[in-house]
């Protein structure tokens, strides 16, 4: 597969950087920045390639030797650095490296993918000085005529205090023929002064029929499954994964559990309710919550306007109509206008609690009683 089929959508930055490099134009350094799961990594890894791709291919073959070497951080002028946690002092050195390692190189071939360093190491990931300070040793190696040392930091709103400021120092003063690509998820916990030296890149959230596509070609998802998890993924390739895997058919079943319970007369069954949603969820996870909601009520008024075709529930046609049935009353529209009020508000760090609290009670008053 050609790697640039490896980096999902984002046109506008693949244009962007191909204009720099055909130009011969590029900036020393780069920052990616924009929501997990918008694909940072994978470009950072892609123009990697593509500088050393020894068949000429824009974004790297997969298939040639440096490609494959750079796949497997075998390739002299590439460094790859991730937040790690610190070793356990009961772990041996070599396994450490080993978990390093093996996260590392899972990170290169599956950069949409969420990983983590559990159960084996529990300590917050971080780039410390040890780790640039290695980098700089490195960069006083020399390099072939004519190559790039491309050098990856991923996560680089992780770097510690120190490590910010060795790097800095290195920013300030760029080594010929050294391509330092940074990539965040919150790039404003950089250092500014970090971001001033660094061409800032924005990766824009992936548009549903991307991650739709992808889904279905890559992982082989069903078209019904993908086009559900897309629709509230809120952009991320990541997210849409973690559903898929981790809680598709919970977080459908929870979203209309909620809906029901909303319209039940006892007050104190809602409340019970929306306390056990509130209290098993982060912010994310009540987020795709409520457009899985958003979902159920659009559904809802499109068979009872008899557009059964537009469901993207289309397995739980039964379930739809028994609640049409027996909520006959129930203003599904503006049910819908309250829910996408709340998906605003999470957006805007709202309280989550005073959020569920507040749909739950909207929704029971959407019903004549």
């Amino acid at each position: 597969m050609n790697n640039s089929d490896n980096v999902v959508g984002q046109k506008r930055v693949k244009e962007i950087l191909s204009a720099s490099l055909k130009r011969e134009r590029m900036a020393h350094s780069y920052l990616f920045q924009g929501q997990a799961g918008a694909g940072k990594d994978a470009m950072a890894i892609a123009m990697v390639k593509g500088l050393h791709c020894q068949k000429g291919v824009e974004w790297g073959c997969n298939q040639c030797e440096a490609c494959q070497k750079i796949s497997r951080m075998e390739y002299p002028e590439f460094r790859f650095i991730l937040p790690v946690p610190s070793r356990p002092k009961a772990m041996k050195e070599d396994k450490y490296r080993e978990i390093l390692l093996e996260k590392a190189l899972f990170r290169i071939a599956n950069p949409y993918q969420k990983f983590n360093y559990q159960p084996e190491l529990k300590t917050f990931p971080v780039i410390g000085i040890e780790h640039i300070r290695s980098l700089k040793k490195n960069i006083m190696l020399k390099i072939p005529k004519g190559q790039y040392r491309m050098i990856v930091i991923s996560h680089a709103d992780k770097m510690t205090v120190p490590a910010s400021n060795s790097l800095l120092k290195l920013l300030e003063e760029p080594p010929d023929r050294t391509l330092i690509l940074l990539t965040s998820s919150e790039y404003n916990r950089i250092l500014p002064t970090i971001v001033s030296r660094c061409q800032v890149i924005r990766f824009d959230p992936l548009l549903e029929n991307e991650i739709e596509s992808t889904l279905i070609e890559r992982w082989q998802i069903p078209e019904s499954k993908a086009k559900f998890v897309a629709s509230i993924s809120g952009g991320s390739l990541e997210r849409a994964l973690e559903l898929i895997d981790e809680n598709y058919d919970e977080i459908r079943d929870c979203a209309f559990q909620f809906l029901e319970h909303s319209l039940d007369g006892n007050v104190f069954k809602r409340i019970e309710f929306c306390e056990k949603i509130f209290r098993d969820r982060d912010r994310t996870e009540i987020q795709s919550l409520l457009q899985t909601i958003l979902i159920w009520l659009r559904d809802i008024l499109s068979l009872r306007l008899g557009e059964k075709e537009r469901l993207l529930n289309k397995d739980k046609v039964r379930e739809l109509d028994q609640f049409i049935k027996n909520r006959a009353s129930f203003d599904v529209e503006k049910a819908i206008s309250r829910t996408e009020q709340a998906i605003d508000f999470i957006e805007k760090n709202v309280y989550l609690h005073l959020i569920i609290q507040s749909l739950s009670t909207d929704f029971y008053r959407c019903q004549d009683i």
